[in-house]
């Protein structure tokens, strides 16, 4: 008995899915609400315990700036949160490096697929921004934006951080 790969081929090309490709598909994993500010154009660094003075921020032990990301319900208290933001400066002269830096709790880290930051920035429109995710820690991601702005320029950029899950 002789098989032939010509009649297999058109099967094997439907199964293995070539041809036209669906886009995948998200669903926001976190509250829409997750949001803070960076301060563009001030004098000088606000870090740590001045980002809290500021509001939106917490400061722990290591004095850097961080906010919880809570359930897409928005409902439940913060201390079941689903991960965590730091932001390190969260203000700075135009021209510094802010990194942030998303850690996705050990729980909820299967279920989050990417994560990106949008960017509210008055007067110079809006942006948003896929993190990079760690090699070795599948909950950590990381970005470092580069605040612009012409001299003497201050603003209050709003940062709203999307946990997504592929549907």
């Amino acid at each position: 008995m002789k098989h032939s790969l010509k009649a297999c081929l058109p099967l094997i090309l439907a199964l293995s899915g070539c041809g036209d490709e669906e886009e995948t598909e998200y669903a926001l994993f976190n509250c829409e609400e997750d949001v803070a500010f960076i301060y563009v154009g001030v004098d000088d660094i606000i870090d740590g315990d001045a980002c809290a003075d500021k509001g939106g921020y917490d400061v722990d032990g290591d004095g850097i700036a961080r906010f919880k990301l809570r359930s897409s319900s928005c409902d439940l208290p913060d201390d079941v949160a689903v991960g965590e933001v730091a932001v390190s400066p969260c203000g700075a002269p135009i021209g510094t490096e802010h990194q942030i830096v998303v850690t996705v709790y050990d729980i909820y880290k299967q279920e989050v697929d990417k994560v990106s930051v949008s960017l509210e920035s008055p007067g110079r429109g809006d942006d948003e921004y896929d993190m990079a995710p760690d090699s070795a820690d599948e909950g950590l991601y990381k970005l470092t934006l580069v605040s612009v702005g012409s001299e003497g320029e201050q603003r209050d950029d709003l940062i709203q951080i999307k946990l997504w899950e592929e549907i």
